[in-house]
């Protein structure tokens, strides 16, 4: 099985000299690489293939909403042995559970900072481990076998894909994985990954030039900076980290235009192109983990099903469509996604998040806005309320 590696500084400072206070560069620490262009920046880039490394990899959010940590609230067990407890008149004080589902989950995502050690050999083995405040959850790719461990619930999903297989029913096989992982908030995002998605994006509203060169890492690297020239786009730049030698995106960090400081950085704190242990591929479960096999053949069969088969299991699922194009594109949906519950959105907790606009609500952050309307659609993009308003009409 084969699932892309794309799932996934120091800078010279002047020091003062305190006799004769003369302001003297730090040569040492300056980092001056041979000139490119922004379109070889790309080319590097693009031209990429290490499918060998190691690494430790942060994401930091800074959204502009608070730091959510569902996965430590009060269980059910807890919140019910507080009612017995309690009189029945201080009913109101017993603190409510709120289920993890597919926007809590996104909540916490969006919210301060989660590492991730990510280890890649070849084109057919990975290993992304997460540790952080959700507690550990690992996805391990070992040639066709792969597994999917959660230490908070101690479950684990593994399964085989038949390398025999024809591409299209690979890729849609391994689509479904990554979706499994997505929704145990197993975040595979990466520098490469979010890089080559900002690339992509680069067109004629789009302005790139090449930025100071400088270090990630202890790896030396070009910035390519992209900076939207829309109007009612929430991005104000994203600056991509090069890494000089291999073409690899280090680090990326967007900036918003409703804060100064960068709204989203996801970047490498070490990283090492040596061998790997090919041991740190193998993976058994700890005792007491509940095991799920998954069968590839449901995958496969997943992957021949008609349009029409298709309709018939998911017809009631609301499907996105983008309005718009590019910086100024807006997901829109007929309806609520069915894993959140509609009640969530009227919690206290929800509430104070949301704004009263004319005919919705509208969720905030620095990078992207949800329109609620009073109908049931959704619109959400990284663009501003009133272009979100004006699309709805």
């Amino acid at each position: 099985m084969r699932i892309s590696k794309r799932w996934i500084p120091s800078v010279a400072v002047p020091a003062v000299i305190a006799l004769g206070a003369v302001a003297v560069p730090l040569q040492a620490n300056a980092v001056d690489l041979p000139d490119l262009s922004a379109a070889e920046v790309m080319v590097l880039m693009q031209q990429s293939d290490v499918l060998e490394f190691s690494g430790t990899i942060t994401k930091v959010s800074d959204m502009g909403i608070p730091s959510l940590e569902f996965s430590s609230m009060v269980s059910q067990d807890m919140a019910d042995e507080m009612a017995e407890k309690m009189p029945a008149e201080f009913a109101d004080f017993v603190p409510s559970v709120i289920d993890s589902n597919a926007l809590t989950q996104a909540m916490e995502l969006a919210s301060g900072t989660h590492t991730v050690r990510l280890y890649v050999s070849g084109q057919d083995k990975m290993r992304a481990q997460i540790l952080d405040r959700m507690s550990q959850r690992d996805l391990i790719v070992n040639g066709n076998e792969f597994w999917i461990y959660n230490a908070k619930k101690a479950t684990a999903t593994t399964g085989t894909i038949d390398m025999e297989i024809d591409p299209a029913k690979q890729a849609t096989a391994e689509q479904e994985i990554l979706d499994y992982a997505a929704s145990i908030a197993l975040d595979l995002s990466s520098p490469e990954a979010i890089a080559n998605y900002l690339v992509e994006m680069i067109d004629e509203t789009s302005t790139v030039e090449v930025g100071k060169d400088h270090s990630v890492a202890g790896r030396t690297a070009y910035q390519l900076i992209i900076s939207p020239d829309a109007e009612a786009s929430l991005v104000e730049r994203a600056e991509i980290s090069v890494d000089s030698e291999t073409g690899l995106p280090l680090k990326v960090e967007v900036f918003s235009t409703q804060q100064s400081t960068a709204a989203m950085s996801v970047g490498f704190e070490s990283v090492d192109f040596g061998p790997i242990d090919a041991s740190l591929f193998d993976f058994t479960p700890p005792a007491g983990t509940v095991v799920t096999t998954w069968d590839s053949d449901d995958l496969e069969g997943y992957a021949d099903k008609d349009a029409a088969a298709l309709e018939a299991e998911f017809g009631d699922t609301a499907k996105p469509e983008v309005i718009g194009e590019d910086w100024e594109s807006v997901v829109y949906l007929s309806a609520m996604p069915a894993d959140i519950p509609a009640g969530l959105m009227a919690t206290e907790l929800f509430a104070d998040m949301l704004t009263e606009v004319p005919g919705g609500k509208v969720f905030s952050s620095a990078l992207v806005n949800v329109l609620l309307t009073d109908s049931g659609e959704v619109y959400m993009g990284a663009v501003t309320i009133e272009y979100l308003l004006s699309v709805s009409k």
